[in-house]
C-alpha cells in the first residue's frame, strides 16, 4: 500500500443545512450548535494531530478544522471549495421553487443535466477538484499525515472519478456531515478505487 495517505472529511452541520434548507454553494455559512458539538466530539476520537491540515477557504470548513483539532488550517485550497450554485446561493429551496420550479427540480433530481444560472456544472467541479487534490497528494511527504476538510459536492465528484462512476451516480452517494474518507495514492487516477469510508479508529 502507498505510504501516502490523505484523510478527507465533509464539514459539520451548518445553520443553512436546515431545516429549512438554504443553498450554500460558495457563500459562507456558520456551523450550527449541533454541528460544532458533533465536530468537537469527533475530534476527541482522533488518534493524533495531523502534520498538516488543509481546508476549503469556506468559513464552515475552517470552523470544522477548529472544532476537530483546536487549530487553524495550515493552508487553504481554493479548488476544493464547494460547487458554485449561481443564483440559488443564499436562497431557501422554497424561494427558488416559487421563482423557477423546474430549475429546482432539475438540480435536485438530475444535477448532472445542468447548473443553476451563473453556477458550475458537476463536470467543472470534478475537474478542478481532481486538479487540486492531485497537487495536494504530490506535495505529501512519505509518512506525512495530512487532513483535508471540504464539502459534500467535492467529495461526491471525487468518489465518482476514483471509482470510475458516471456523474449520474452523484446523488446516490451517501454524504452525511462529517463523513470521513481515506485516500491512499501516489497520484489521482480515474478508476483507482483507492478511497474508502473510515472511522477515526481506522486512521494510520
Amino acid at each position: 500500500m502507498s505510504e501516502k495517505r490523505l484523510y478527507l472529511i465533509r464539514h459539520g452541520h451548518t445553520t443553512w443545512n436546515g431545516p429549512p434548507l438554504r443553498f450554500q454553494g460558495q457563500m459562507d455559512s456558520s456551523l450550527s450548535d449541533n454541528g460544532r458539538a458533533e465536530a468537537i466530539a469527533l475530534g476527541e476520537r482522533m488518534p493524533y494531530q495531523p502534520d498538516r491540515v488543509i481546508s476549503s477557504p469556506s468559513l464552515r470548513c475552517r470552523q470544522t478544522v477548529d472544532c476537530l483539532f483546536n487549530r487553524k488550517p495550515d493552508e487553504t485550497e481554493r479548488r476544493c471549495i464547494e460547487i458554485g450554485l449561481g443564483w440559488f446561493e443564499g436562497h431557501l429551496a422554497s424561494e427558488i421553487e416559487e421563482k423557477d420550479r423546474e430549475a429546482l427540480r432539475t438540480w435536485q433530481e438530475r444535477p448532472w443535466d445542468g447548473a443553476p444560472w451563473g453556477g458550475e456544472s458537476l463536470l467543472d467541479l470534478q475537474n478542478r477538484v481532481v486538479a487540486g487534490i492531485t497537487d495536494i497528494i504530490a506535495g505529501i511527504a512519505p509518512g506525512e499525515r495530512v487532513f483535508l476538510v471540504v464539502h459534500g459536492g467535492v467529495l461526491r465528484t471525487l468518489i465518482c472519478f476514483l471509482n470510475d462512476m458516471p456523474l449520474t451516480e452523484y446523488t446516490n452517494i451517501p454524504m452525511a456531515n462529517l463523513t470521513l474518507l481515506e485516500l491512499t495514492a501516489e497520484g489521482v487516477k480515474r478508476g483507482g478505487r483507492n478511497i474508502r469510508n473510515v472511522k477515526p479508529e481506522d486512521m494510520i
